[in-house]
């Protein structure tokens, strides 16, 4: 699924961006690190290894966009509450940071 939020539709491409990858991974240590681990442990919330596999690309940028109501109507995202029993705040990132975001996690998941 794509979830909820206005990412319908979002191109990933064969080859990783490396810059946007590095970019990606400085918004991760400035503003996911404290709850997200790079590994599938879970800290405050889930681990994100392997989640640029496991689910759509838009449906991680509207996770990471649109919380609230992804949290609020989409099952996935309802079943994962359910686990961490934690709400992820709204981080405010442009369009361009939760590309860069999704980059970097795609290069945790082995993307080259």
């Amino acid at each position: 699924t794509k979830g909820e939020g206005r990412f319908t539709d979002f191109a990933v491409s064969s080859k990783l961006n490396g810059a946007k990858a590095a970019a990606g991974e400085n918004v991760y240590t400035a503003k996911c690190m404290s709850c997200h681990k790079l590994s599938e442990e879970k800290l405050v919330g889930p681990g994100l290894k392997g989640v640029t596999i496991k689910r759509h690309p838009a449906w991680v940028l509207n996770f990471i966009t649109n919380t609230d109501a992804m949290l609020n109507k989409d099952p996935l995202a309802k079943r994962q509450l359910e686990i961490c029993m934690v709400r992820m705040p709204n981080l405010n990132l442009s369009d361009a940071e939760v590309m860069n975001v999704y980059e970097f996690m795609r290069s945790n998941d082995g993307a080259e």
